[in-house]
């Protein structure tokens, strides 16, 4: 019982790292995890597989071959990334193919939390309270950070209060550094849920989908549009007549929300027709992305700004943002690396359908929902997504040794 416990904290240690507010800025917080996590490991005797470390291998070849191009090797960011991705490596070594659910369980708890208090901030003397006499007074950053394009989120560490929200509609952040960013962690558990519950309703399932409608997310949007038609159409519960009527009540309501729902269609009209204008945009990012691809296809720029922008890198320029996660990871580590990166993911995404015994073309849906999150979000870089990477040689390690779940039902029925 009380290794389950440090699975769990560990799980959450690996969510807060990658976009907790309070903890994610910090790379202290990533050093401390990756103790802790090596700690649990010795002390409950966890056989670390060497394979996985391959990954980790092949980051790092791809970051000295990027510090050699660019003649700027950076020890303290190349000691960073390999602190990380030991970190990931360890916690999914420990946490082994009950991952997943643990990253459920955890995301159930989080939106729980989160939405009573999304809703008492429609009041404003309460949203007021726990802005100036909690979150600003008690809930400030441990360690110190570097500069940044973004500002620090007042947060109660169970969830962030996002200026960008003032005087428009009340978005519900839950503890991440923004409503759009909840949004993905949300998507990513409710496609585990799905495929481990084989059903959509369901009680954390509903949790899920009423929280990532309250982040009104334009991709969070988009990517639960994706899921709901994925589960639709590949259960085979669903007679083919119903899965059809399903899915044009769907497409009509989506082309309604589209139409009407300003920040769906608008927001996306505006930010095709701003796409060679504004970098801060969804297409505008990819754009500017693909034309730095262009520069360096092979290996890219890699993580140092200054090796892609120079001196604006170092002034903070706002020309250099971007928040395109799809085409930032390709000009980041290079087009094959991006490619093989994406091909893990949806082997992982694969292996897990079939061991959750639901239909594997449920994986396609659930790998398009990630590229649809990952279109408006810089993430796939953090700590939980590179999970996913780890996770796909666990499972295979676990085909290997066990049958699918829906062999073990058949057998016991």
């Amino acid at each position: 019982m009380a290794f389950t416990r440090i699975q769990y904290g560990l799980v959450y240690g690996l969510i807060a790292v990658t976009g907790i507010e309070f903890f994610y800025r910090s790379q202290e917080f990533v050093a401390l995890l990756f103790v802790f996590s090596v700690l649990c490991a010795m002390i409950y005797g966890i056989t670390l597989r060497v394979r996985p470390l391959r990954l980790i291998l092949a980051f790092f070849a791809l970051e000295m071959a990027q510090a050699l191009y660019f003649d700027n090797l950076v020890v303290g960011s190349l000691i960073t990334l390999i602190v990380k991705l030991s970190t990931v490596y360890v916690i999914v070594q420990i946490c082994g193919k009950s991952f997943p659910r643990y990253y459920v369980n955890v995301m159930y708890v989080i939106a729980s939390i989160a939405l009573p208090i999304y809703f008492l901030t429609f009041i404003p003397s309460v949203e007021s309270f726990l802005i100036q006499d909690l979150a600003i007074i008690f809930f400030r950053p441990v360690f110190s950070v570097g500069e940044s394009l973004y500002e620090h989120n007042p947060n109660i560490i169970i969830y962030t209060f996002n200026p960008f929200a003032r005087g428009a509609v009340l978005r519900n952040s839950g503890p991440f550094w923004e409503p759009g960013g909840f949004a993905v962690f949300l998507n990513f558990a409710l496609i585990f849920n799905i495929a481990r519950q084989r059903k959509l309703l369901e009680r954390k399932n509903i949790v899920f989908v009423v929280s990532v409608v309250s982040t009104f997310s334009t991709a969070g949007y988009i990517s639960l549009f994706i899921i709901i038609v994925g589960y639709l159409m590949t259960n085979d519960a669903i007679t083919a007549v119903l899965r059809v009527c399903c899915a044009l009540a769907l497409l009509l309501c989506a082309t309604l929300a589209y139409s009407d729902i300003g920040f769906l269609g608008d927001k996306i009209d505006q930010n095709i027709s701003l796409t060679k204008e504004d970098n801060t945009s969804r297409f505008g990012s990819a754009y500017f992305d693909v034309l730095d691809t262009v520069k360096s296809p092979w290996i890219g720029f890699g993580r140092l700004a200054e090796n892609r922008f120079g001196e604006l890198a170092k002034a903070l320029d706002p020309s250099i943002h971007r928040n395109n996660g799809v085409t930032y990871l390709a000009v980041t580590y290079g087009i094959p690396a991006a490619i093989a990166y994406f091909a893990i993911l949806f082997k992982f995404l694969l292996r897990y359908c079939r061991a959750a015994g639901i239909s594997s073309w449920f994986a396609v849906y659930a790998f398009a929902a990630i590229l649809s999150a990952g279109f408006s979000q810089v993430i796939f870089d953090r700590a939980l997504p590179l999970s996913f990477l780890f996770l796909a040689d666990c499972f295979r390690f676990q085909e290997v040794r066990h049958p699918p779940l829906s062999a073990v039902r058949s057998a016991k029925s």
